[in-house]
């Protein structure tokens, strides 16, 4: 991988976390103190960047194996080695401690095909989980969205013309449910996150086929200046809402800066990331799991030893982000990376040494 998508990643982690940490201290029944979520407000920008960073890292990484149905096979299994393991311990986590709750408790489903759906990452009414039905790990609506673009890329592995065909019909699904009534399934696949994911990889595309450019990186700058003055000044301003509805200007953006990026460094030797970023980068994907819990757990720590008011609500502002890394950087290395390389292979039997 470019070593500044590493940073790019590990950038957007820490925003996610800032965002809804903000959001949780300006809650009434905590701190009611605003001042973090009018800074970080913004930081719903992120979200078409996510998927355009997914789509634009996954076509790079599987752009040689389209056409070649036997590396399907591998690819779902990584796909699902990576998102679905960690996701179970996380979730088991949250929950086993919110069934001896009572004032937890209503957060777990009860009906077996909700669980079932909770645990298998499908998509469920908004009533168990805005936006998509993403009940106790509320974050998890997303890994709904990853989980199709996952299956989209595996039909262009397995053939183009069949992936060219799944395309057309979910571009045909989502100009169909413009017009009609579609239903929560029906509008969930014609939603822009899969179209972020297709801008991500059309720009990926894009990369295979142009030379080092030589202000690379300043234009990456300047995009990325740009995508943060149209973060700041569309956040609740309704007078410009119409740019944060369509999210055009975030998602172009965001393929220019992941572009240049990825440019600046061809032609030029690899750089390499610092430790930390590099550990970040890769506990990007639990903490984007984790946080919410911890920082729940803290806010609820908080207010039990008394802490109030500004003072308190920076303090626990602070801790709540620090306890959030360690968290996930702990996770990462030891248990997501033992997850991550578990095999579905049978172990080989030991050779035995033919007799002289």
């Amino acid at each position: 991988m470019y070593w500044s998508l590493n940073s790019v990643r590990a950038v957007l982690s820490v925003c996610v976390v800032l965002y809804h940490l903000g959001g949780t201290i300006a809650l009434e029944r905590y701190f009611h103190f605003d001042f973090f979520a009018k800074i970080f407000g913004f930081g719903g920008a992120r979200v078409p960047f996510f998927f355009v960073l997914s789509g634009f890292v996954l076509t790079l990484a599987y752009a040689k194996s389209l056409d070649q149905p036997g590396k399907v096979w591998p690819f779902l299994k990584k796909r699902f080695m990576r998102l679905y393991p960690s996701f179970w311990v996380i979730l088991l986590l949250v929950m086993l401690p919110a069934m001896f709750v009572p004032s937890l408790r209503e957060a777990i489903p009860h009906d077996p095909w909700q669980m079932f759906k909770t645990w298998a990452l499908l998509p469920q009414h908004p009533g168990a989980g805005w936006p998509t039905g993403a009940p106790v790990i509320v974050a998890a609506w997303t890994l709904h969205y990853e989980v199709v673009s996952y299956l989209v890329l595996a039909a262009w592995i397995f053939n183009r013309a069949v992936g060219l065909m799944l395309s057309l019909l979910l571009v045909a699904n989502a100009v169909a449910c413009s017009q009609w009534q579609c239903g929560f399934y029906g509008d969930f696949l014609s939603a822009g996150y899969l179209l972020y994911f297709a801008y991500g990889a059309a720009t990926a595309w894009l990369l295979r086929r142009l030379p080092p450019m030589k202000n690379a990186m300043r234009l990456a700058w300047g995009a990325l200046a740009a995508y943060l003055v149209v973060a700041v000044v569309t956040y609740e301003n309704p007078a410009l809402d119409w740019i944060n509805d369509t999210d055009l200007s975030f998602t172009s953006l965001a393929c220019v800066i992941l572009l240049c990026l990825a440019n600046s460094e061809d032609g030029r030797p690899r750089e390499r990331n610092s430790a930390w970023v590099k550990l970040l980068s890769d506990s990007s994907y639990v903490l984007y799991l984790l946080h919410y819990p911890v920082i729940s757990l803290v806010c609820k720590l908080a207010m039990a030893v008394g802490l109030r008011g500004a003072v308190g609500a920076v303090i626990t502002f602070v801790a709540a982000l620090v306890c959030c890394i360690l968290a996930a950087v702990v996770f990462h290395l030891f248990i997501e990376r033992r997850l991550v390389s578990l095999s579905w292979a049978p172990p080989r039997p030991a050779r035995v040494p033919e007799s002289p």
